[in-house]
């Protein structure tokens, strides 16, 4: 409220002062109760929708979806199967090594996390592999790939894919080999973690749910992850280069 000067505060001050009564302390509630109907409006006023939580990740997707299924066309129809691969290609590295991964991030790590929503619950490292390559639409047993060792759930998913045993290599070395294994998504399986390893064609990253510090889902580039460093055991499989696996994907 304005404090009132000059002339009209000297008229104010010259009128007879008026003694209100004590209010009692029903008066007093029902007073405070009109201040507040006041400051809010009534409670009939429609209050505006928000979207709910889930519903930019459903809609992701079902984005996903719709590209599955162009590729898959544009496959089928094909002179040059290869160059459809390596658009395939691109778009797993945009869309899991981004637009998955930053609607997961920060999702809290945990041994025994299942969660298939980002940030809603805990999720261990193996259920979010398997629930990542789900949301990009394949078909797979979640629960079983899940808990089976890292070696066991890569061959599953790409059979005819060989595996790299990288572990007698020095960190420096290792590092090198991924970076001249060229743009793809791969994944590596440690002694008891595993994760994606994305290779955007300029970096190397480590797309992983870190169970060090309980940091959960985090992108980081495998030159500084404490995860893979600590590591004795480094298994990796180029999950994008193995067609048959694409193709499954596609027909998903």
């Amino acid at each position: 409220m304005k404090q009132l000067t000059g002339s009209r505060a000297a008229v104010m001050d010259n009128k007879p002062t008026r003694i209100l009564p004590a209010m009692t302390p029903a008066l007093l509630l029902l007073t405070a109760s009109l201040c507040l109907y006041s400051c809010t409006g009534s409670t009939n006023q429609k209050q505006p929708q928000t979207a709910l939580p889930n519903q930019a990740y459903e809609e992701l997707k079902k984005e996903i979806a719709q590209h599955r299924k162009v590729f898959s066309d544009q496959y089928v129809n094909a002179v040059d199967k290869n160059k459809v691969l390596a658009e395939i290609k691109n778009y797993w590295i945009s869309v899991l090594g981004n637009d998955l991964y930053e609607q997961w991030k920060g999702t809290p790590w945990d041994f025994n996390g299942t969660t298939k929503m980002p940030r809603q619950g805990n999720i261990a490292c193996g259920y979010f592999v398997t629930g990542l390559l789900q949301d990009m639409g394949y078909v797979l047993d979640r629960v079983k790939l899940s808990t089976c060792a890292s070696l066991t759930m890569m061959k599953s998913l790409a059979p005819e894919q060989p595996v790299w045993n990288l572990s007698y290599l020095t960190y420096a070395e290792f590092n090198k080999k991924i970076k001249e294994a060229g743009k793809g998504i791969y994944i590596a399986g440690l002694d008891f973690h595993t994760g994606f390893i994305v290779n955007d064609g300029t970096e190397t990253w480590f797309l992983h749910s870190n169970y060090i510090g309980r940091q959960g889902v985090i992108k980081e580039k495998i030159t500084s992850s404490a995860a893979l460093q600590a590591s004795k055991t480094r298994f990796v499989i180029a999950l994008t280069e193995d067609e048959a696996f694409l193709v499954r994907w596609m027909k998903s």
